[in-house]
């Protein structure tokens, strides 16, 4: 795996890259932006998730001349959200760079959208509809257009964009630059690319390439009449902080939102029925983390990016596991963990063993939290029994009585009275929940990824227990324990107070 610093990128867009914590480039980037900057046509097949944006967006700034105010490069898109999200990425890329970059999208006035175009935008990133409507006004016009790329092109042939796509590309000059993304390579996408496209170099990160080892995957067999009541009781168990539940259909997607809501669920339908205004509102709900749950059709989450997602559930099972991969892959996002649960009938389990062996993963059969970690593959331990004293010892042995402790457990900074170059955590279960020692070290070690060697001492009482260890791994357990169940509980994790 090469580094961004071995593909070529001017000093200024490296800059930026450091700054925004870029260090190894994702494979879809590792391949496409030598391509790119080497003059040449791309297609590349790979998912939203993957990095596409800046291995289309990082060339694409280079090649731009910031001496000129002319418009040299556009991006088209097939919905606003995904429009708002490229233009936000590019703008961070460009952070030191003279170039102006300008979303156009439908929903907003094309008087408001004009002056800004006309005051030198170098790059514009605009839904299909828009950008259309622009050239016929002659307020956008594509002469010196020397770089186009065409983001989610299997999704504009799905929402009907693919002829306006093709009217827009005669606009452009014959020398441009093309680059072509596309989760799927339909028919019609193929030939677009083979009219439009000038010896395209192929790169494709097929679903197996796709980085879903941090998504836990599991499916629930039922049968169809059972499947919402099935899925109430999934998300209890859950708990999700986030979810995104997929239909295959518009009207699938509305029935079970009104099903959810009618059984006091706090949920939101997405699909392609509903106004762009409503689409909106529902989108600023969910990503401001107003709003737990959305029901939605594939085309009308395409292009989400939302960090905050902890699951996704498959309602309806997808047709093909491209669509599977790119489904999971809305959770699991910067580095989190996350969970996927897909709803099989009797007759679709051959479905998901397909999926298996076609994305040479392992989709296990579901069980609540509670039983995953009865059930989880513990480590080897060393003997902590010399470690620890009789509970009524411990329990003598402490100044303050239990309620004192729970009460003055939250405190916002390290713990007055910590071990030598360490911490201490306060945690709010024990005995009195079915937590032993074992389980605090088996959370520590393999939940929080604490090594062995950083645990200084663990002490489980009835009613919590306190764990001491190094200051920075006491940091890290704190971050990646709070808030999490063990044993079907959950845990608060705090800095423990003398």
């Amino acid at each position: 795996m090469k580094s961004f610093k071995e593909l070529g990128l001017s000093g200024q867009i490296q800059t930026a890259i450091d700054e925004l914590g870029f260090d190894e480039p994702t494979p879809i980037q590792e391949q496409a932006i030598p391509e790119l900057l080497d003059g040449h046509d791309v297609i590349g097949q790979a998912q939203t998730g993957t990095g596409k944006t800046a291995a289309f967006g990082l060339p694409l700034l280079q090649y731009l001349d910031p001496e000129s105010k002319e418009l040299q490069a556009i991006v088209l898109t097939p919905t606003r959200e995904l429009c708002i999200q490229v233009t936000q990425a590019l703008r961070s890329y460009a952070e030191h760079m003279d170039i102006e970059v300008v979303a156009v999208f439908g929903g907003q006035p094309i008087a408001q959208q004009a002056p800004r175009l006309r005051a030198g935008a170098q790059v514009v990133v605009a839904t299909v509809g828009r950008m259309k409507d622009l050239i016929a006004r002659h307020i956008v016009v594509l002469t010196a257009v020397r770089f186009v790329v065409l983001d989610e092109a299997d999704e504009m042939l799905d929402l009907g964009f693919i002829e306006d796509v093709e009217k827009i590309l005669r606009t452009c000059p014959n020398g441009r630059q093309t680059a072509l993304f596309s989760a799927t390579m339909p028919p019609p996408v193929a030939k677009l690319a083979e009219r439009y496209m000038y010896d395209p170099v192929m790169i494709s990160i097929t679903p197996k390439e796709l980085t879903v080892d941090a998504i836990e995957q599991a499916y629930v067999e039922v049968s169809p009449r059972d499947k919402t009541e099935r899925l109430k009781e999934v998300l209890k168990a859950e708990e999700p902080e986030q979810a995104i539940i997929f239909c295959r259909t518009k009207i699938g997607c509305a029935r079970l939102d009104k099903q959810l809501r009618d059984s006091g669920w706090r949920c939101k339908a997405l699909h392609g029925d509903m106004s762009q205004g409503q689409r909106d509102g529902v989108m600023i709900q969910f990503k401001e983390h107003k709003l737990p749950f959305l029901v939605a059709t594939d085309v009308a989450a395409r292009g989400l990016d939302i960090e905050h997602v902890t699951h996704v559930i498959n309602y309806d099972l997808p047709n093909n596991a491209e669509i599977y991969v790119h489904r999971i892959g809305r959770t699991g996002r910067v580095g989190r963990t996350g969970r996927s649960i897909t709803f099989v009938t009797p007759a679709q389990m051959e479905d998901i063993q397909r999926f298996e062996r076609e994305l040479k993963t392992a989709i296990g059969e579901w069980e609540a939290p509670e039983e995953r970690l009865k059930h989880a593959p513990r480590p080897r331990r060393r003997d902590h029994s010399k470690d620890r004293k009789p509970e009524r010892e411990q329990l003598e042995s402490t100044s303050d009585t239990a309620d004192e402790i729970v009460a003055e457990a939250p405190a916002n900074g390290k713990p007055a009275e910590a071990p030598a170059n360490g911490a201490k955590l306060f945690v709010n279960r024990g005995h009195g929940s079915g937590i032993e020692q074992d389980d605090l070290h088996w959370a520590l070690t393999e939940g929080a990824v604490i090594p062995e060697d950083e645990i200084k001492r663990i002490e489980v009482l009835d009613r919590f227990s306190f764990v001491e260890l190094s200051e920075d791994q006491a940091a890290l357990a704190l971050e990646r324990l709070d808030g999490t169940k063990l044993k079907g509980k959950q845990i608060r994790v705090e800095y423990a107070k003398s």
